[in-house]
Order: structure tokens, then C-alpha cells, then sequence
């Protein structure tokens, strides 16, 4: 992927029209960085069909199939999403040859100084940007043998202070959740960063990682890794933190992360940021009313091959590789369905950290190809994706009970 040199643009926008493809997060932020140049997009364009002929930030967003409308060779498209290799062949496909992403324009931007306020938090802003360089990153990352993660989620606990009905992580379906046994989660952390070269964001949650009482144990150790950039602890902010697990978090490089239900629910929200201030801790909180509808464990699903890669290659979640009790898996659902036995054991959609009798040479492969080289998992046949074709629902809506499944 090319990226355009911030010098050109200002040349390059008299002639040609401007598109931003992504009308989101980074969308916003790259339509700032232009305007500060005095350079105005003119459209958004977005796959989500609930954004076509809407306006984003006051600029109309078009249609894919609008663009076919436009001068090929006189458009600028640039992808403001994390969909960049999918994106990009979807532009080829359709003639477009002026094609780049928007790294140098977020490079050469600082968002901090900025007299308007953005939808991201000033944490959040530099933490998504780094994101999204990261994905512009991994076709480079595949062919240079290095193995470079952006992102990985450890769960250490099925255990939750709360029961949704619609978790996308299944705790709704744990009916004796346990914490991680701590000497095989150490053996998981120590065999997996053997064999990386460099982790962007190391994501540590359950459940809610301070039903672990141990999770000052885990931060401290992740702390250790110069290879790690980021270590993001979330929070659904009902459990007031002890001392121990409170502590870990004042340091440069972890951040709290909490998910605000709002009153009923996230419950002690506000005295956990006054906490939070006093220690002089690193923390965002979101609020959240709505989610995608993925928390569902589902009947078989009969798809093609095509709609498999399709749901596989388009969900939000099928870069964030898992650890759950000393195995590596794809995705977050892939984890947790396969642990409860809701889906069918597919050896080749884990990678099993902890058996000594791999080598970390041999490691390493594994690992690397089911971080890249897969298609779809079999736990996507029971899963309802989680991409901008699925629809929204109500957030933490609450049961009383476990929820039924079949065992596999």
C-alpha cells in the first residue's frame, strides 16, 4: 500500500477530486489533517449501506457504486479504514489507480494541538491511529518473515460482574466460569513472546479482568516485555479495584479501558475515575448504548466457500488473535466457543502454547500462520459475523441465567 507525501497534496487536490473511504474515526481525523492544509474532500464513501446518501461531518457519502461514476484518472481515494487490503482490491477492481492510505497525512498532524474536539478521546486518537499504521503495516509484515501483532487479547477470567445476554466474548454462556490458572497462563505469555518480533497492543480481559485477583500479576509481566508498546486493561466498571490490581496500572504504557452502561450498570463509573485521577492513572471510558449483534452462539449455518471468506475477511474481530487457558485462537469467539465445546474441535484454528513438545522455531510458524494465512475458522459457521452488515442491538441488556447451548 502507497502512501501519497504530504507536500503533494496540496498540488495534487487543484486537479483531481478527493475521496475518503471510510466515513468514521480515522475519516474524521484525516479530514482535519487535510482541511489544515487547506485541502476540502469531496465526498466519503463507505460500505456500511445504512451511510450511503448521508452526510458525514457535513459531506455527502457515496455509494461503491457511485464512484464508478467519477474520472478515474483524475480521483484521489484515500482509505480512511481499517479494511485496507479488501478496500484497495475493491478500488482496483472498479479502474481506480490513485489509490493510497492516509499514514503520512496522521503522521504529520498533531491532533493535540487541535482547537476542535474529535468522536475519539485524546488517548484514544493516538492509540487509533497507531492502529490503523499497524494494518497498513501487515502486508509488509507477511513478507518480511518478522511476526508483528497488532493486537491480542489474554483472558484471563470467564468470570464477569455481569451477565449479557448478547456478550460477544459468550460469558452469558459460562455456567461455572473459572479463572485462568496462573502457572499455564505465564508458560502461554513467555513460549508466545518467545517467538513475536513486536506487539502494538496486548489486551488483557475476561469477563472483567478484576474478578481475577491476580491481574496485577499478569500487567506486571507484560510490563517486562520491551516488545509489547501497549497493554490495555477493560473494565465494565462495577468492581472497584484492589489495591494490588489498582497499583499495576500506573504506568506509562497501560491504560484502562472502561465501557460505561450508565448508571444501572456500570455502577461505580464515576468513584472508579475519581481513583483513577487521584493515582494519576491512564484510562478512557466510553459510553456504550448499542452493540453489533455477535454475542449469539448459532445452529450450523450452511454457507459457500465465498460467504464464508466473505463474513471471515470483513470481521472486525479476525486480526485479534486470543489466548484462553494456554491456547492461542484467531478471534475472541473462536476462543470461547471452542473452550465451551459449543462448536466442533478444529485442530488446525488453535495453537497450543503450552505443549513444551514444540519447538520455538516450530512455534513461531504455527502461530504466524494462523495470524495470516487463514480464511475462515469453523467457528464461524456458528457465528452471526461482526462486520457493518449486521445489525445494531441494545447493549448489556441483562439475564438472569446461563444461557442453553449445544455441546459439541
Amino acid at each position: 500500500m502507497q502512501s501519497l507525501k504530504f507536500s503533494e497534496l496540496k498540488n495534487k487536490s487543484e486537479t483531481n477530486k478527493i475521496i475518503l473511504f471510510g466515513a468514521g474515526d480515522i475519516g474524521e481525523l484525516v479530514k482535519y489533517s487535510l482541511n489544515q492544509i487547506s485541502v476540502n474532500e469531496d465526498y466519503y464513501c463507505d460500505n456500511d449501506l445504512r451511510k450511503h446518501n448521508t452526510k458525514y461531518l457535513g459531506t455527502k457519502v457515496l455509494s461503491p457504486k457511485d464512484l464508478d461514476t467519477l474520472d478515474k484518472e483524475k480521483t484521489i481515494i484515500f482509505i480512511s479504514n481499517n479494511y485496507i487490503s479488501v478496500i484497495r482490491d475493491q478500488l482496483k477492481k472498479l479502474g481506480f489507480k490513485q489509490i493510497f492510505d492516509c499514514v503520512e497525512i496522521l503522521k504529520n498532524t498533531d491532533f493535540f494541538k487541535a482547537k476542535q474536539s474529535f468522536a475519539l478521546q485524546p488517548y484514544k486518537i493516538d492509540r487509533r491511529i497507531d492502529y490503523y499504521i499497524s494494518m497498513c503495516m501487515k502486508e509488509k509484515y507477511i513478507s518480511s518473515g518478522t511476526l508483528n501483532i497488532k493486537s491480542i487479547d489474554i483472558q484471563i477470567t470467564e468470570k464477569c460482574s455481569m451477565k449479557c445476554k448478547n456478550c460477544s466474548n459468550l460469558m452469558q454462556y459460562y455456567n461455572k466460569p473459572v479463572n485462568s490458572d496462573m502457572d499455564e497462563l505465564f508458560l502461554s505469555i513467555d513460549r508466545f513472546m518467545s517467538c513475536v518480533d513486536n506487539i502494538y497492543e496486548f489486551r488483557v480481559l475476561g469477563g472483567d479482568p478484576f474478578m481475577n485477583k491476580d491481574l496485577y500479576k499478569v500487567v506486571d509481566q507484560l510490563k517486562k516485555y520491551e516488545k509489547v508498546k501497549k497493554i490495555i486493561v477493560y473494565t465494565n466498571a462495577r468492581i472497584i479495584p484492589k489495591r494490588a490490581n489498582l497499583d499495576c496500572l500506573k504506568h506509562k504504557k497501560v491504560v484502562l479501558d472502561i465501557t460505561n452502561y450508565g448508571e444501572g450498570l456500570s455502577t461505580k463509573h464515576d468513584e472508579i475515575i475519581k481513583i483513577l485521577k487521584e493515582n494519576e492513572i491512564l484510562y478512557s471510558t466510553t459510553p456504550t448504548t448499542v452493540w453489533t449483534d455477535s454475542g449469539r452462539i448459532l445452529p450450523y449455518q450452511e454457507e459457500t466457500l465465498d460467504e464464508k471468506k466473505s463474513k471471515f475477511i470483513n470481521c472486525c474481530n479476525s486480526d485479534i488473535i486470543s489466548i484462553l487457558h494456554g491456547k492461542l485462537y484467531r478471534c475472541p469467539f473462536s476462543a470461547n466457543a471452542t473452550n465451551l465445546k459449543a462448536v466442533p474441535f478444529e485442530k488446525k484454528d488453535i495453537v497450543d502454547l503450552c505443549d513444551k513438545d514444540i519447538s520455538i522455531p516450530e512455534l513461531k510458524v504455527k502461530i504466524k500462520d494462523l495470524a495470516y494465512n487463514k480464511d475462515f475458522l469453523i467457528a464461524c459457521s456458528y457465528c452471526n459475523g461482526r462486520d457493518y452488515t449486521v445489525q445494531n442491538i441494545k447493549a448489556a441488556e441483562q439475564t438472569s441465567k446461563p444461557l442453553p447451548y449445544k455441546v459439541y
